[in-house]
This record gives C-alpha cells, sequence and structure tokens, in this order.
C-alpha cells in the first residue's frame, strides 16, 4: 500500500465559500462521471467537507456518508483508529490521518475516503505542529496518501481552507479512479 506524505503551506484568507463549493462540484460531477462513492471522516472541520458535497445536486449518487470523531475516543471506536497509534502519535499527525481515511473507507464501503485532523485554533497546536497545521488522510483501492498542510488565517477560515484541500483530494482521487476504469 502506497503512502506519501506531502507537506505546504497555503494561505486560508484566500479560501472563498465559493472556491469550496466549486470543488464539491468537482467532486459529485467527477464521482457521478465514473460511478463511484466518496466518505469522510472529519475531526476540525466537523463534517464541513460533508456538508459542502451535500449541497450540491446530484450528491445522493456520490456521498455514502460522513463521520465527524471529534474526540479520540470516537475516533477509536466508530473508524478504528488504534489507541497505540493516538498515544504514540497523538490525533493531529500522518498516522492517525491515514488511520482515520482507511476507517472511513471501511466503514462506508465507499470507493474514497478523505480524513481531517488538525488545530484550528486559536488554542491548541505544538511546536511541532503549531495552530493551523492539518494532516490529510486520502484512502482509495490503490492505496492512501497522507499530507500535512500549514494554514493562515483564523479559525473559521483554517477550518474553510482545511475543507477546500480535503475535497480537492477527494477530487484527485476520483480521477484516479476515472482513469483507472
Amino acid at each position: 500500500m502506497k503512502r506519501f506524505e506531502r507537506e505546504g503551506r497555503v494561505d486560508g484568507e484566500s479560501i472563498t465559500d465559493e472556491v469550496v463549493f466549486a470543488c464539491a462540484e468537482r467532486v459529485v460531477k467527477l464521482g457521478a462521471a465514473c460511478g463511484a462513492t466518496v466518505s469522510t471522516a472529519e475531526s476540525c472541520t466537523a463534517g464541513m467537507v460533508a456538508s459542502e458535497i451535500a449541497s450540491v445536486s446530484g450528491a445522493s449518487d456520490v456521498l455514502r456518508g460522513g463521520a465527524v470523531t471529534y474526540v479520540n475516543e470516537i475516533k477509536e471506536r466508530v473508524l478504528g483508529v488504534s489507541h497505540n497509534t493516538l498515544e504514540r502519535w497523538s490525533a493531529v499527525s500522518h498516522q492517525t490521518a491515514r488511520e482515520m481515511a482507511l476507517g472511513s473507507l471501511q466503514l462506508f464501503g465507499s470507493d474514497a475516503a478523505v480524513s481531517v485532523t488538525g488545530y484550528a485554533g486559536p488554542t491548541g497546536g505544538t511546536e511541532e505542529d503549531p495552530v493551523g497545521t492539518v494532516y490529510f488522510g486520502c484512502a482509495d483501492a490503490r492505496g492512501c496518501s497522507t499530507y500535512r498542510r500549514s494554514f493562515s488565517g483564523d479559525r473559521a477560515q483554517v477550518r474553510r481552507a482545511a475543507a477546500w484541500f480535503a475535497l480537492e483530494l477527494l477530487a484527485s482521487s476520483l480521477q484516479g479512479v476515472a482513469e483507472s476504469s
């Protein structure tokens, strides 16, 4: 199973509601075109990714479901994230994002799944992962990749930018699904 760790910084203030909605439309269009479904596992975005997809007409053909797993206990119980992973690496890590995405894929039986876990602020964060740091997992039949992004802006801007990036990952995954069918 492949695993890529990618990092980058994004200006969260530049991601508008219109940009997020356009990306959600692309996810629904791609999913419908190739007959693929998606699911989400969300912590710091608390359902924003699934909500954006659901706001698009035709989403019921693509969105299988979403799990808001804000606390570790629910990450473990609902998504099957290992207690050892959470203890060793924390909830905000490549490892947890990977297990969340794979758990969503299995829970919902979707063709692609995305996970989001991070520090939206204004409190929280660590020296290594300050406020604005968000980890993502994206899983499909080809494997699971993880990503680390740092978003600038206030809490709402970080969460919106994280939702946008998660949708971008789903769109890219669906493009890959379409190309491999």
